[in-house]
């Protein structure tokens, strides 16, 4: 490190959160360190809080850096400052308020400052950005239902403050529920300011805390009808009726609208069939909970769109998304949905939740008209089967999650994908009782290198893995209501496998097949043959594991077995290790042993009863400590 440029670890270190990875910290490792840390602005000019309660200790630390890098910071955003900062942040505000004079950007939604406070502000003049979602005021308070915190809404003396003091003031993000002026002073207010993006948000919701009302309504209108429609770049609307007509009218009159969120459009002011929206300038653009039953087919023409979430459309049959730069798409709850085209080469995320009837056919066209997709998530219904081939080499798919909510109508999952990385196939029964006369399910994934695997599942006929490198694989399989077992487990690793856990799994057989094996781990499992086949295997531990028809066969053809542990394997009768084909030997007279580590080196002339006598020392020693009571073993073989 001592070796590496100033300018390279200064760029290292803008990597690390000044509070959460504790940036100053790194300071102590050494002098160039600590001058670097202390001395470049640009790691502490933007501060930014996600909605997690502080611990103590970080508390103190914000505090402590924002009296400390007054200088450097320019940018406080902070998500909710009662969850951030819980019943201490007044000691937060009063800092904020009345210590700080270069703070260039405020995005607190509901700041707790009252008008004196905002009148002695030190750092208005500097403001470029302003979040005046909500004033809190003690001078005069109006206590609104449901809401925890004195709430003054904003009235023309705020706007007065805003207007003469933040002259330097270039964003605005505004809430309509919070105004309580004329339209008049509002509008002389918006045109005094030199403004360059205005964010507006409404809410009409029975669940927010202040609900629009007549007037909240029209100051709307008259924001969204002005000339000022050109400066506004996300507009949030909750609950506020909508029909198609207005919000094709208003997508061509927000020209600078970069983000759109609608939680509802009125069901009697919509067309019948087809829907047409087109915006030049919109990028991220949510249609959420639409009651919306008329709507038969939509279609999206947004060049510059990135994100968009679509759900709650219960009657949608089609969906047109025109973008060249689409990188994530959310479906959900679109039950009818039944064709996805997407002419965007950089999607990237694609989640479908709840759609029924978007078949296995359908999504396999979506990925092969969007080779670049690298995470999907599929939740809800999967019928008859599933499959997802991706064996070109133009496909980028590295991790693929299934949420599989009706199982037991399921009976394969195909997924051959090289550059697959990670793979989770997780079943929740919404139904509470499940049928076992369905057919079982058969689990195939091939790919290169898999980091990653867990499967939960009530039961597998078959399950095939090949690759040629597993990291960590962790099976479950079976329910206590319905013990139907996993027939057959073949994995099949070219190279290593690190980590095979099961637990609570009934297998009638598993087969492992792997160069190198670190560690396999069954937990309360009922086995009828385990046969494993490789070089070297470092550790087998089998805890609890019961006999599935009369016996358990485990086989172990390799040439090197590290160590072996069974920890309460009452039902184990033979173990059987094939070093070389052409050396067997014959242990049959061993019976009844209490063994708790059971090591085979791979030496062909190994005294088995010499080995079995330093088990029974071992398991001597590990019973002080409280290991485990051991197995019974008849027959051991090498």
């Amino acid at each position: 490190m001592e070796q590496l440029p100033i300018e390279l670890v200064t760029q290292i270190f803008g990597f690390l959160h000044p509070v959460y990875d504790r940036l100053a910290r790194f300071s102590l490792v050494c002098h160039q360190w600590k001058e670097i840390i202390q001395t470049t602005t640009s790691l502490w000019e933007h501060i930014h809080l996600t909605p997690r309660q502080l611990t103590e200790k970080e508390k103190i630390m914000v505090l402590r850096y924002l009296r400390e890098y007054d200088d450097f910071i320019k940018c406080l955003r902070v998500a909710s400052l009662d969850v951030v900062f819980g019943s201490d942040f007044w000691f937060f505000v009063h800092r904020v308020t009345l210590e700080m004079t270069n703070l260039t950007c405020i995005d607190i939604p509901t700041f707790p400052w009252n008008l004196e406070q905002f009148a002695t502000f030190k750092s208005a003049e500097k403001l470029k950005e302003l979040n005046i979602y909500g004033f809190w005021d003690l001078s005069s308070t109006q206590w609104i239902q449901h809401f925890r915190q004195p709430v003054s809404l904003i009235s023309p003396g705020h706007l007065q403050l805003v207007k003469q003091r933040c002259t330097k003031l270039k964003v605005l993000k505004l809430s309509i529920n919070m105004l309580r002026v004329p339209e008049k002073a509002l509008m002389e207010f918006v045109y005094a300011l030199d403004l360059k993006e205005l964010q507006i948000s409404a809410y009409n919701s029975s669940e927010a805390n202040i609900p629009m009302n007549r007037n909240s309504v029209r100051l709307l209108r008259c924001l969204l009808l002005s000339k000022y429609t050109s400066k506004v770049t996300r507009l949030d609307l909750r609950y506020v009726s909508i029909g198609h007509k207005e919000l094709r009218l208003l997508l061509k009159r927000l020209k600078s609208l970069r983000y759109l969120k609608l939680c509802f459009v009125d069901n009697h002011r919509c067309m019948i069939g087809y829907q047409y929206l087109d915006s030049k300038s919109l990028e991220y653009f949510e249609l959420d909970d639409l009651p919306a039953k008329n709507i038969m087919r939509l279609k999206c023409s947004m060049p510059k769109l990135r994100g968009f979430i679509l759900s709650g459309c219960s009657s949608l049959k089609s969906l047109q998304i025109v973008s060249s730069r689409l990188e994530r798409l959310f479906l959900n709850f679109l039950a009818n949905l039944q064709s996805v085209h997407v002419t965007s080469l950089t999607l990237k995320r694609l989640e479908v939740a709840n759609c029924g009837s978007l078949t296995s056919k359908n999504i396999e066209k979506i990925f092969q008209n969007n080779s670049r997709i690298e995470h999907c998530t599929i939740r809800g219904h999967l019928v008859n089967h599933f499959q997802l081939s991706q064996m070109e080499a133009s496909g980028v798919l590295t991790e693929l999650c299934l949420w599989i909510t009706d199982f037991f109508k399921l009976d394969q999952i195909r997924v051959h994908c090289p550059t697959l990385k990670s793979f989770m196939c997780n079943y929740h029964n919404t139904a509470g009782k499940s049928s076992i006369t369905t057919p079982e399910c058969c689990i195939d994934v091939q790919c290169n290198v898999l980091l990653d695997a867990y499967i939960s599942v009530p039961k597998i006929n078959l399950m095939d893995i090949k690759c040629k490198a597993i990291k960590h694989l962790l099976l479950n399989v079976g329910e206590k209501k319905c013990e139907t077992p996993c027939r057959v487990v073949r994995i099949l690793a070219e190279r290593r496998l690190r980590t095979f856990f099961a637990s609570k799994c009934i297998f009638t057989r598993v087969e492992i097949n792997a160069e190198e094996i670190n560690n396999l781990n069954f937990n309360s499992c009922r086995i009828s043959e385990l046969k494993l086949v490789g070089n070297c295997i470092d550790m087998i531990l089998m805890r609890n594991v019961k006999r599935f028809q009369e016996n358990i066969d485990l086989i172990a053809r390799c040439k090197e077995i590290r160590k072996v542990i069974l920890r309460d394997c009452e039902t184990l009768r033979s173990v059987t290790v094939f070093p070389n084909e052409k050396q067997f030997y014959d242990t049959s007279q061993i019976e009844h042993l209490q063994l708790e580590s059971l090591q085979m080196p791979p030496t062909a002339s190994y005294d088995i009863q010499e080995g079995v006598r330093h088990g029974v020392e071992e398991e001597e020693k590990d019973s002080m400590s409280g290991v485990g009571d051991g197995c019974a073993i008849k027959e051991v073989a090498k």
